[in-house]
């Protein structure tokens, strides 16, 4: 009886130790394919974020009316951000030691902002449109897009407009004009968090 179960006992054993050594050998191909996805993400990062210039707030941008003629388009083979539009350098804020943010601006009717925020690694962990989006170059019309950041990185997004009614020939009639701001505020958090309320709705704000 002992000679028939020594054999059955190595076999197990050896069953379990070439088991164990496959299941090593997995791991071990698995961790070296973390690492070089990590230092491939890591690289391409580099290469983006070296694209922008540093910037310093407080930041306003003005989509509609500042003059972005001098930016340049964003290289689309450094592009880490999911965003097929065309989209401009604008610069890149640095939150702490472990998370930064990039502006971009991508090109419509106006140029709008794009916050997007990373962690030191590469990883993406944010990113929000800066822009209400309303203004339009109707008559009797005039508006503005606005995006204000802070010195404590916080974040305010309006729409500036004012309504009138105009003679046969396009000019304003004085006394007729109302304004109206749509706006939202928010901060980028010290975790790379952008956060934004809801639009809030003001008529004729002093």
């Amino acid at each position: 009886m002992k000679k028939i179960l020594f054999p059955i006992i190595a076999l197990i054993l050896f069953s379990s130790c070439k088991s164990e050594s496959k299941e090593r050998e997995n791991t071990l191909e698995s961790n070296k394919k973390t690492i070089s996805k990590a230092s491939k993400l890591t690289e391409q990062y580099n290469l983006f974020v070296e694209q922008f210039p540093i910037i310093k707030t407080p930041i306003k941008i003005k989509a509609c009316d500042d003059d972005f003629s001098e930016f340049i388009q964003l290289n689309d083979t450094n592009n880490i951000l999911d965003r097929e539009e065309f989209n401009y350098i604008y610069g890149k804020i640095k939150i702490n030691e472990e998370y930064i943010a990039v502006i971009t601006l991508e090109e419509a009717e106006c140029f709008m902002p794009i916050l997007t925020t990373f962690k030191i690694n590469g990883e993406i962990v944010n990113s929000k449109e800066l822009m209400i989006g309303l203004c339009g170059s109707d008559p009797c019309f005039e508006c503005e897009e606005l995006m204000e950041i802070d010195n404590d990185l916080n974040i305010y997004v309006a729409f500036n407009s004012r309504y009138f009614n105009c003679d046969e020939n396009g000019n304003e009639i004085v006394g007729t004009d109302k304004k109206e701001v749509i706006y939202k505020t928010g901060k980028i958090t010290k975790e790379g968090i952008i956060e934004l309320t809801n639009e809030v709705k003001k008529q004729n704000p002093d």
